[in-house]
C-alpha cells in the first residue's frame, strides 16, 4: 500500500513539474518539453537521506502525503527492481539502465549511516572527486559518468563553473530506456501531413480530451510493463487548459485512464507524429518555485547526516536533462539529475464505438511503468519538427 501511495504522489509531482515548465512563463513555456519526474524524485530522496529536522520535513512534504518511509521505499524499489538494469531480457523487452552516484571531495567523508543507506537501499556508488584541488577535472569526470550511463544521450550535465573549490559533494542519478512498441508501426505508411501549431490502438475518451496507450514489448521473464500515454486535447489550442486540469486534479484521474486503457478499442483515423525532444532544465529554480526552499537556504538547511563537515551544508544547484525520441520502432529516452552540495500487451474486451485519434495538434505524453504507476518521463509536443 505504501508503494502505491508514493507512486500516486510521484504521478502528481510529475504533473506539477510539467505544468510549471509548460505554463510558468519561463523560456520553456510553449516549447517542446521532456522531463523525468522519477529522476528528480530519486535525487530528492537521496538528498533527504542525509537531511534532518525542518529540512527533512520539507523534502518529505514536498514529495507528497504518503510520507518519508513510503517515498524512501518507492525510490529503493525503483532502483532495485522497476529500473534495474536489463538488456531486453533476451526476449524483446526494453533495454533499461538506472544508476545513482555520490561524488565526495577527497578531503571529506560520508557519514557511515548515510553511506550504508544510499548503497544498500538506492544502489548508489560513492566516488572520490578532487573538488577542492581540481574542480574542472571533477566536473569532467562526473559528466563522463552521466554520459556513459545514458548511452551518450546526456552530455555536459554539469555546465562550466557549476563545480568549484567550495563544492563538497554531488548527488546524482541517470536513467536510460529503449523499448520497441508491442505492435510496431510500418515505416512505409509514414507520410507528411499537417500538424496544427498552437499559434494559429488503445484509446479512452474523457471530457475535453482523449488518451492513447501505446504499450512497449516485454521480455519473456520481465515482470515490468512500460507504456506511453498520449493525452490529446479535443481543442487545437487546448493543451494549456489540459495541463492545468491534470496538474490540479486528484492523481486518481490519471489512474482511471490507465485502468480504462487496459482494454483494446477500435480506432478509426489514427495519426501520431514522430518526434525528438531534448531539454535542459534549471531544476534549482523549478524546485523553489514549486515550494522546496529550505535545502537551498544558507543557515537553515540541515544536511548534518550526510558528511563529516565542520561547517553547515547547503544545496548549491540542481541540474536536470532529458531526451526522448519516438519513431515507428519505439522509444529511446534518457535523463539525469545532479544535486550540488556545498558549504554555507492488453486483454481484449467487447468492442465499443470506433474512436479517431489524430494527434495533429499539441499534446502531452507520459511514459509510465504500469505495475507501479510511476511516471518515468513526461513532456509535451508543440511542434514535432523541432528537436
Amino acid at each position: 500500500m505504501e508503494l502505491a501511495a508514493a507512486a500516486r504522489d510521484e504521478a502528481a509531482f510529475a504533473m506539477r513539474v510539467l505544468r510549471q515548465l509548460a505554463c510558468g512563463g519561463g523560456e520553456a513555456s510553449g516549447s517542446n518539453l521532456a522531463v523525468s519526474p522519477l529522476s528528480i524524485h530519486a535525487a530528492l530522496t537521496l538528498l533527504g537521506a542525509g537531511a534532518k529536522g525542518a529540512t527533512l520535513d520539507q523534502i518529505v512534504a514536498f514529495l507528497g502525503p504518503a510520507g518519508g518511509p513510503a517515498h524512501a521505499a518507492l525510490a529503493s524499489h525503483v532502483a532495485l527492481r522497476v529500473l534495474s538494469d536489463s538488456a531486453g531480457d533476451g526476449g524483446g523487452g526494453p533495454n533499461v539502465r538506472f544508476a545513482n552516484g555520490v561524488w565526495v571531495d577527497a578531503a571529506m567523508r560520508l557519514k557511515p549511516g548515510y553511506a550504508a543507506v544510499v548503497s544498500e537501499h538506492y544502489r548508489a556508488q560513492a566516488h572520490p572527486a578532487p573538488f577542492k584541488h581540481a574542480p574542472e577535472e571533477a566536473r569532467t569526470q562526473i559528466n563522463r559518468w552521466f554520459e556513459s550511463a545514458t548511452a551518450g544521450r546526456i552530455k555536459d550535465l554539469l555546465p562550466k563553473n557549476s563545480v568549484s573549490t567550495l563544492t563538497l559533494a554531488v548527488l546524482g542519478n541517470a536513467l536510460y530506456f529503449k523499448g520497441a512498441w508491442c505492435s510496431k508501426f510500418d515505416p512505409a505508411l509514414t507520410l507528411d501531413d499537417a500538424f496544427h501549431l498552437p499559434a494559429g490502438g488503445h484509446v479512452v475518451c474523457r471530457p475535453g480530451y482523449k488518451v492513447l496507450r501505446l504499450p512497449y514489448a516485454r521480455g519473456y521473464h520481465d515482470q515490468r510493463a512500460f507504456s506511453m500515454y498520449i493525452y490529446l486535447p479535443d481543442e487545437r489550442h487546448g493543451l494549456r487548459s489540459l495541463l492545468h486540469k491534470l496538474g490540479s486534479s486528484d492523481p486518481a484521474l490519471l489512474e482511471d485512464s490507465n485502468i480504462s486503457l487496459m482494454a483494446k478499442v477500435p480506432v478509426g483515423a489514427f495519426k501520431v507524429p514522430r518526434f525528438t525532444v531534448s531539454c535542459s532544465t534549471d531544476a534549482t529554480e523549478l524546485l523553489q518555485l514549486l515550494g522546496l526552499r529550505l535545502p537551498f537556504h544558507p543557515g537553515l538547511a540541515d544536511f548534518s547526516d550526510m558528511l563529516d563537515s565542520p561547517a553547515p551544508l547547503v544545496v548549491s544547484a540542481v541540474f536536470h536533462q532529458s531526451f526522448v525520441e519516438v519513431n515507428e520502432e519505439g522509444t529511446e529516452a534518457a535523463a539525469a539529475t545532479a544535486v550540488g552540495v556545498a558549504f554555507g500487451c492488453a486483454a481484449v474486451s467487447a468492442p465499443v464505438q470506433v474512436v479517431d485519434f489524430v494527434a495533429d495538434h499539441p499534446f502531452m505524453f507520459l511514459i509510465k511503468e504500469d505495475r507501479t504507476g510511476v511516471v518515468v518521463f513526461a513532456g509535451q509536443v508543440v511542434n514535432p519538427l523541432l528537436s
